[in-house]
């Protein structure tokens, strides 16, 4: 028996060699990748430069390959509540930094490690960081693009008006009625999805009233009747009234991409207030307008000379669920992505600021550059009121605007509904679970 085994063995080593001998062997397929999964809403007319950025993970990670999905805005909203309910989260969101990524705060994983490791505190500003990055003393989200909201513009109805960008509110009023006597409409408003008209109330509002006083209104410690409040929509009806605005279709029908900016690009309307996100759609290939020849940008103009002149914009990031499969996957996914490259290739995709500094003003284009030093120019930059409150009250916020634009008159009793009801839902953020 036990020359029997020795037998096997022998013809077993011999058949290893017999196969040796038969010249190189065949090489070993190469390890399947494991998924990152990640959820984002960069899509439609906001989709430019992720997938560049997504395929650039993918060429030089062997060991986990970035698949990304996206979802439009408004259905992202509710698709990342779902999949946190579930326990069956992607690897990766992106999400909008403030009160939105403080919402879902107990449901992340901090970043700690991950931002220690790839070296994060010299890719991003303190500022960056303190807006963005920290919640309640720990890092929980990765800055991916900074974008800056400002009056978007045709040029050439403005160059064959003989209109030059206002500085002013008086000389915003009067290149107004310059384009209405013209028969242009003024101002293109596409507001169906809500959050685009948000815009008018928070710049009206910071060019009217200190800065300190909207942070006390967005943290609940005013009330949204407050006289200087109820000053910004009476303003705002004003140019609703002189028929500044478009009316046909009206803004809360109106899109903000496929409706108000095709009436600057077709020409029916001079401006629209917007994100630089506006930058990527007129120059990509459906539209080849060029910065600077065909259409503009320029800051929301001052009100109230005595008031710092407070630049406004989203910060777009990554944010990994506590319950994701993948936590070092997408740890990896989030130091690549926070890298030059990586922020080269949405900036230039998307016409976002890159919220890493290292990314040099080389990598902008000309408007990009300006936008860049509009808002180095500013001593504070703030978000949005959607962005800067809790959900439920940002909700009812966005559903006055919209009852505001469908019954301008009716201000003063939509306000009052407002601060009553935003009083409650404040009240019930503020008490513990």
């Amino acid at each position: 028996m036990r020359h029997r085994i020795f037998r096997l063995v022998g013809f077993a080593a011999f058949l290893l060699l017999a196969g040796c001998d038969r010249g190189p062997a065949e090489p070993a397929a190469p390890a399947p990748r494991a998924a990152i999964s990640f959820l984002h809403y960069f899509s439609d007319s906001l989709s430019g430069g992720v997938g560049e950025m997504a395929r650039a993970f993918n060429a030089q990670n062997r060991d986990y390959e970035l698949k990304a999905v996206s979802l439009d805005h408004e259905a992202f909203k509710t698709s990342i509540q779902d999949t946190l309910k579930t326990g069956n989260p992607p690897d990766l969101y992106s999400y909008w930094a403030g009160a939105r990524t403080a919402s879902i705060i107990e449901q992340l994983e901090p970043i700690d490690e991950i931002w220690a490791r790839g070296g994060l505190d010299a890719h991003f500003s303190p500022a960056v960081i303190k807006a963005a990055s920290e919640y309640q003393g720990r890092k929980y989200f990765v800055p991916l693009t900074q974008h800056f909201i400002g009056f978007f513009y045709n040029k050439r109805l403005f160059e064959v008006h003989g209109l030059q960008p206002p500085k002013t509110w008086d000389e915003f009023l009067a290149v107004c009625a310059a384009l209405k006597a013209a028969g242009v409409t003024p101002i293109a408003l596409g507001a169906s999805d809500k959050w685009p008209a948000q815009f008018w109330f928070d710049y009206l509002l910071l060019r009217t009233a200190p800065f300190e006083f909207r942070e006390r209104l967005l943290s609940g410690q005013a009330r949204f009747d407050d006289p200087r409040v109820t000053a910004v929509f009476a303003r705002w009806k004003q140019l609703i009234d002189k028929g500044y605005f478009n009316s046909q279709p009206h803004p809360n029908n109106l899109a903000w991409d496929l409706g108000a900016n095709e009436m600057l690009f077709r020409g029916e309307a001079a401006m629209t207030l917007m994100g630089t996100w506006n930058i990527g759609y007129f120059t990509n290939d459906a539209h080849r307008w060029e910065a600077g020849r065909d259409f503009d940008f320029f800051p929301f103009p001052v009100i109230d000379p005595a008031l710092p002149v407070v630049a406004m914009g989203p910060i777009d990031g990554l944010v990994m669920p506590r319950r994701a499969a993948n936590h070092v996957g997408a740890g990896e996914a989030m130091i690549h992505l926070a890298g030059v490259d990586a922020q080269v290739a949405l900036a230039r995709g998307s016409g976002a600021l890159a919220p890493n500094r290292q990314v040099p003003l080389s990598a902008y284009s000309d408007i990009q550059r300006r936008v860049r030093e509009e808002v180095e120019r500013s001593p504070i930059f703030t978000f949005a009121l959607d962005l800067a409150v809790p959900p439920a009250v940002a909700e009812l916020g966005l559903n006055a605007i919209a009852d505001f634009l469908a019954f301008p008159g009716t201000y003063p009793q939509i306000l009052g509904q407002l601060a009553d009801d935003a009083e409650s839902r404040f009240s019930a953020a503020r008490r513990p679970n």
